[in-house]
């Protein structure tokens, strides 16, 4: 193998090292924040200045303002966002990502070898400990490493490289036009999908003197063009909202790319840029230059937009029209959960429980549809329930697959436990709906006999219709909320369900000794209160999950405890 050959290996397995580095980083400071960056997000407000902040610290602790962006693309395209509260994180992602170039610069400093020891540190953690904190820690801490030891390794490489082929130089040096490295810098940060990797990348080529601070500037530029490539990707096939989102993420990384190539065009300012105290090609100082020009252009950029953002808004909602909407049980797609937010696992588990809530509100629909059948002896809304239950029966496989792939992604300990106990309720949640498929049949067999219930009869269906409704709003409750005291509520309905079902067995078994009911509506009553009863325990099922991951609480009412 020729020395070019093993040096571009060598090369290649520094980016390998530094890339895996940047994920086990990301992934553990996502573990470890995971609840404060759910917690952010749930308490956004319209204020654009608040947005900002939470993008640049989704964007910092990810590191990667590609993931955030695609992130945010699915909140809008599930309806958590406004497009408004979107705008403002996308702007504060941009910020945050300057944050990992900031850290990359780092690897000029003379104890690079010191911060790459910390993976040996991490390795150490790991094995001498097993609290849940200590190792996330740890992974902190072998990703930091294991950053720094790709980027010596990348380095060096290059070192090499240049010192056995030094036209090599030549080539980098030729290419001096500015639109040219500006689009170099936007289609190779497009097909990486990632401006953290050209940042690194840049940022060896410029401390081995293969670039000018001067290009590498324009490429800087392009880069966070071409980190737009992502957005607009993850916006295909995603509602109106989202792509406006990933439409705004360009205008506004465009806009800023069009005034600073314009300000470079002034000599006093290009001159000052290469020649200040913060900038300069000194190969010890222009790793510093790339990183902080970068800060520079976000942070200015952000500062002259931020007052429009609200005709920016506008101004997207015009380039990408309004669809007419469709009926939502016709469209068999998830209503939270998407792709887009495996990348931050804290996340994606908070928005199953929403889409889990979302298939209790179908199944509990179609319950109610069913009851009202059945009184009214009706079955003009058939159809609308057979479209609901097929979006039922969607919702309770596409989850499931989505929980597995999130099981399998690098999930907390108590997240594990909690996605545990999603599968179990969305079974749950399933066999409600079918229990109302039953209801309808009971239904056709009362219209098939021409007969109805007696008043009596409707009455108490309505009696423990009530207390079923109670039983599910409390349950939805506890369940989206992990609140103790709805999961008590939730226990004092399923209990009064369960009287109310004995008392009115009795009374319909009474009816037919004083035949006052028919024989044949006295057995479909009769299996309809069974029902009924079922579809309270699984209610009460989808409540009483969360004692399986709610630990440290204790709460006491009416005698009865829950730990």
């Amino acid at each position: 193998m020729g020395d070019l050959a093993k040096y571009i290996l060598l090369l290649l397995a520094g980016l390998g090292a530094m890339m895996f580095g940047m994920q086990v980083l990301s992934d553990s400071l996502t573990k470890l924040s995971g609840k404060k960056l759910r917690g952010a997000l749930s308490r956004l407000t319209s204020n654009r200045f608040n947005g900002i902040f939470i993008g640049g610290t989704v964007s910092a602790v990810i590191h990667s303002s590609a993931a955030t962006t695609v992130m945010v693309v699915g909140l809008v395209n599930s309806g958590i966002l406004t497009l408004f509260q979107a705008s403002s994180i996308i702007m504060g992602a941009n910020i945050g990502t300057t944050v990992t170039g900031l850290m990359l610069s780092l690897q000029s400093l003379p104890i690079t070898e010191i911060f790459a020891a910390l993976a040996f540190v991490g390795i150490v953690m790991i094995l001498f400990t097993k609290k849940p904190f200590f190792k996330a820690l740890a992974y902190v801490l072998i990703g930091f490493g294991l950053l720094f030891v790709g980027m010596n390794v990348m380095s060096s490489s290059m070192k090499s490289i240049i010192n056995s082929h030094e036209n090599i130089k030549d080539l980098f040096w030729k290419v001096k036009n500015p639109l040219l490295l500006l689009l170099l810098g936007a289609l190779l940060t497009a097909i990486m999908q990632s401006s953290t990797t050209m940042t690194a990348i840049l940022i060896v080529l410029a401390t081995n003197g293969l670039i000018r601070l001067e290009s590498a500037i324009y490429v800087v530029l392009g880069m966070n063009l071409g980190t737009c490539a992502t957005s607009l990707i993850a916006s295909i096939g995603a509602n109106t909202n989202s792509k406006r989102a990933a439409m705004f993420h360009l205008m506004f990384n465009l806009i800023g790319t069009v005034i600073f190539f314009c300000l470079l065009y002034i000599p006093p300012l290009k001159n000052w840029l290469v020649h200040s105290v913060l900038f300069g090609n000194n190969p010890n100082k222009i790793a510093y230059s790339i990183a902080i020009f970068h800060a520079v252009f976000n942070l200015t950029t952000t500062a002259i937009l931020v007052p429009f953002v609200n005709p920016f808004v506008k101004a997207v909602s015009k380039l990408v029209p309004e669809k007419k909407p469709k009926n939502e049980d016709d469209q068999m797609h998830l209503r939270y959960i998407d792709e887009r937010f495996l990348v931050t696992s804290s996340i994606a588990v908070g928005e199953c429980k929403r889409e889990i809530c979302y298939m209790a509100e179908r199944a509990f629909k179609n319950f109610t549809l069913s009851i009202d059948s059945i009184i009214d002896v009706d079955l003009s809304k058939k159809e609308d329930f057979e479209k609901r239950e097929r979006k039922i029966d969607f919702l309770n496989k596409e989850i499931t697959k989505y929980l597995v792939k999130l099981t399998s992604s690098n999930i907390s300990e108590e997240d594990e436990r909690m996605i545990a106990t999603y599968y179990h309720v969305i079974t749950d949640l399933e066999r409600i709906g079918d229990y109302a498929e039953n209801i309808i049949e009971y239904t056709q067999r009362l219209i098939d006999d021409g007969t109805r219930f007696s008043p009596a009869a409707v009455e108490e269906l309505k009696e423990i219709y009530a207390c079923i409704s109670n039983l599910y709003l409390s349950s939805v409750q506890a369940f989206n909320y992990q609140d103790l005291n709805a999961l008590m509520q939730a226990e004092i309905y399923e209990e009064r369900v369960d009287n109310t079902k004995d008392k009115l067995s009795a009374a319909h078994i009474e009816r037919l000794e004083n035949k006052e009911c028919s024989v044949e509506n006295g057995a479909v009553f009769l299996s309809l209160l069974n029902d009924l009863e079922r579809i309270a325990d699984h209610l009460f099922n989808m409540a009483k999950s969360i004692k399986e991951y709610t630990q440290g609480i204790v709460v006491q009412t009416e005698g009865v405890v829950i730990k």
